[in-house]
């Protein structure tokens, strides 16, 4: 008897406010939000049900949410980018988080914890920040704010090759380029640090121009970064780079 393989799905997949039922939901960058999903947002808060995609029923949620922008949303709401129902429904409890150049001192404590965080992640073992690299990370104006430490603290962590975090790889010191672009000059690559670039971009070229340096290929190019094949192909793999093998 021939088999015959059911198309049909296994099993239903919930989405986020669903699977947040009963507590609570972050939402990231809401300023982003495309404004009919947010009506669907909203409908869904007032309502505290919601519908799965394709499906005819109503589905009761009982969820808190909190929301987090790093745009002004009382000035994206005046310029109509922004629902106002749905703003005044999440703006219950307000807590302005200042910037991170506005709390330096906080440094102490997230950098050793992005430093723990991607040494289990990578399979290393920094253990030591040196003191120049203290200085400059308290003397960089931080425009990427938190989310900036964490990308240079794990370019840092996956490109050593010993206990000490590694110096070359904080580029908080690089000339910035003309227009906000990278520039090569020699040997040298400048990288823009004025926030019009962020910080997986200057990674990503970073690697990419190593690789086109040396035609590509994954062995010298991990020699000239100073850092070993399997580092490299996971940063090639990340950002979807081609290397001649």
């Amino acid at each position: 008897m021939k088999r015959v393989r059911s198309l049909a799905p296994r099993g239903r997949r919930r989405g986020l406010l669903e699977q947040a039922h009963g507590g609570t939901l972050f939402l990231d960058e809401i300023g982003e939000m495309d404004i009919a999903l947010q009506s669907k947002l909203l409908k869904s808060i007032e309502d505290r049900t919601l519908r799965r995609l394709g499906g005819e029923q109503e589905i009761a949620v009982d969820v808190q949410i909190i929301a987090a922008s790093n745009r002004d949303l009382d000035t994206l709401v005046a310029d109509g980018g922004f629902r106002s129902d749905l703003y005044h429904r999440l703006s219950a409890f307000r807590l302005h988080l200042p910037a991170l150049r506005e709390r330096i001192r906080d440094l102490d404590e997230l950098a050793p914890l992005f430093v723990a965080e991607f040494n289990a992640k990578a399979g290393r073992d920094v253990r030591r920040i040196p003191d120049e690299a203290w200085a400059r990370l308290r003397a960089h104006r931080w425009p990427g704010n938190v989310r900036e430490l964490r990308n240079i603290v794990e370019r840092c962590v996956l490109l050593s090759d010993n206990d000490v975090l590694p110096m070359e790889w904080l580029q908080l010191d690089a000339k910035p380029a003309r227009g906000g672009k990278p520039e090569l000059d020699g040997d040298v690559l400048h990288i823009p640090l004025d926030g019009s670039m962020a910080l997986d971009d200057m990674d990503r070229h970073i690697i990419r121009t190593a690789l086109e340096r040396n035609h590509f290929n994954v062995t010298a190019t991990a020699r000239a970064l100073g850092t070993t094949r399997e580092t490299l192909r996971y940063r090639v793999q990340k950002y979807n780079l081609k290397t001649g093998g």
